[in-house]
């Protein structure tokens, strides 16, 4: 059985999705009760809800599972001691692989996110079982959250991009989770650390000739100062630890880009990836079906 944690999130989901396409038993870990019912509408699977501070529950969690893909909930200050957490459940449990959610280029330690995933490859180097660590770059699905202002103003709201040189490589997540279902169910993965990047590295101009392209309508660009960004994430209940690493994240993407190769990926799936356009156009007609 494969164990996915913070599998309520886009991304657990998205992994459920293609796991149950091929027919794999899974177990979800997520946070609250509430969360269990929706998480079971995506199909037969177990869901244990518990706390993954508590190393009691995270014990719990992984009795009987045989495959681990460790997600941690995004720009978590505690994301390394929960790694930690997961890793010594996992060795308990005599896990046969650990699947580990990073991030692309882990190394750039002038982000605090990208410091505590490095942190946690380490543990997950030295801890003796047979690992996997994915290095996924920024999710072509992360626009949609601008997608209602995009599709009914015509108005891009990103943080992303403040020059025109200014160069970003982005992964379809429906790529990312059809990748990491043949990770986990497939053998000769272990003891690797792969980068899974898009076709394309974007500047801001081939993004919005793309959604031209789709919409059909001239699309303008919003870019919130820090200032607007960070109080609108405080007025939802966003921490001070997230707020900043998100705004110290921004800053270094507009100054040094966040460039990859889709060699890996395209390795992986036995195909190339999906292009941004692809990824728009798929989406404006699924939301018109």
């Amino acid at each position: 059985m494969i164990l996915i944690t913070g599998a309520n999130g886009q991304t657990g989901r998205a992994i459920i999705k293609a796991l149950l396409s091929k027919g794999e038993r899974i177990r979800a870990f997520v946070h609250t009760t509430e969360q269990i019912q929706e998480i079971k509408s995506l199909g037969d699977i177990e869901v244990f809800a518990g706390d993954m501070m508590n190393q009691k529950a995270i014990d719990e969690a992984l009795i009987g599972i045989s495959t681990v893909y460790h997600i941690c909930s995004a720009v978590n200050p505690n994301e390394v001691e929960i790694g930690q957490m997961v890793i010594n459940a996992a060795r308990k449990a005599k896990v046969e692989h650990f699947v580990y959610h990073s991030v692309l280029h882990s190394v750039l330690q002038d982000m605090p996110h990208h410091q505590k995933k490095l942190k946690v490859e380490e543990l997950m180097v030295n801890s003796g079982i047979p690992y996997t660590i994915i290095q996924p770059a920024v999710f072509m699905q992360n626009i949609l959250e601008s997608w209602r202002s995009l599709s009914e103003k015509g108005i891009f709201q990103q943080k992303f991009f403040t020059t025109q040189e200014t160069r970003m490589c982005m992964v379809d997540l429906e790529d990312l989770a059809e990748a990491v279902s043949i990770i986990l169910t497939n053998t000769g993965y272990t003891g690797a650390t792969y980068e899974l990047c898009g076709p394309e590295n974007l500047s801001l101009s081939d993004m919005l000739a793309a959604m031209e392209l789709h919409f059909g309508l001239e699309i303008k660009v919003e870019t919130p100062q820090d200032e607007m960004f960070a109080a609108q994430l405080k007025k939802h209940g966003v921490g001070d630890y997230k707020v900043n690493t998100l705004l110290k994240m921004f800053q270094h993407y507009n100054e040094h880009g966040f460039v990859g190769n889709p060699n890996v990926l395209t390795w992986i799936l036995g195909r190339k990836p999906n292009d941004f356009s692809s990824f728009i156009l798929r989406t404006i007609q699924s939301q018109r079906s």
